[in-house]
């Protein structure tokens, strides 16, 4: 049994993502444009504002978008993976069954995490609540960890890879999982930050250049953190099934 460290997982996947960043920017540079025009047509139509009132056509756009996103994360996670694993260098937008099918994967991976999210929203009027909330989000954060061991089998054509075989991958590896799961979210909640403190810093200049700036900035973000988190996937399956270290 192989024990795993998260600190070196998830450090393993930055320094990928630097050493590698000119490829990076070739798989992630083809949807940054479709990411941004879906951030727009989201803020002009008010498609997923949580304080207004949604029409069905506002809420059918916000699932269109959310879809549009989805692709392209796996997209980007595909390419990755068959880069990393396979030195396979990426040729454009890629858009396959392969793509698809990591898709619909990671939308498995990501429902049960509704549940958790919804508690410690409810919380904010019964905070009670958070004592289930943040409990269920490190035990569906370490569970969704282990199984998206999963993703890079499906990027690399191997179908026959069960969630069953990536779970008896990372056997005795759960709370190694929940640290990375906790690490890789303290990367992203970071980014955002990042992002929340450079609106306030160029809203004096005005509301149409900060908003500007922030919907390239806020897209980049987004293409950073598909790869770093395809990267993160990729070092746990290099790690428990190819057998690689770090």
């Amino acid at each position: 049994m192989r024990k795993l460290s998260p600190r070196k997982a998830v450090s393993h996947a930055l320094n990928s993502v630097w050493s590698y960043r000119t490829v990076a920017f070739r798989i992630g540079l083809p949807w940054v444009p479709v990411l941004l025009i879906a951030a727009l047509v989201e803020q002009l139509t008010g498609a997923g504002d949580p304080l207004t009132e949604q029409s069905t056509g506002q809420v059918l756009l916000q699932v269109f978008t959310a879809f549009v996103s989805i692709v392209a994360v796996s997209s980007m996670a595909v390419n990755w993976h068959r880069f990393i694993l396979r030195d396979e260098v990426p040729a454009g937008l890629r858009l396959d069954a392969a793509v698809m099918r990591y898709a619909g994967i990671t939308v498995m991976l990501m429902a049960p995490m509704l549940v958790p999210m919804v508690i410690i929203v409810l919380s904010y009027f019964q905070p009670q609540l958070m004592a289930v909330g943040l409990p269920l989000v490190l035990l569906f954060g370490g569970i969704a960890t282990r199984l998206s061991i999963k993703l890079p089998a499906v990027a690399l054509g191997h179908p026959g890879f069960s969630f069953r075989d990536a779970w008896a991958a990372s056997e005795g590896n759960f709370w190694a999982c929940v640290g990375v799961f906790l690490l890789n979210g303290a990367i992203l909640i970071g980014s955002v930050l990042v992002l929340v403190l450079l609106g306030n810093l160029l809203a004096p200049a005005g509301e149409a250049l900060a908003m500007t700036v922030l919907f390239v900035a806020g897209t980049l973000m987004q293409v950073f953190y598909a790869v770093f988190n395809a990267s993160v996937v990729t070092s746990l399956y290099g790690f428990f099934v190819e057998r690689r270290d770090f």
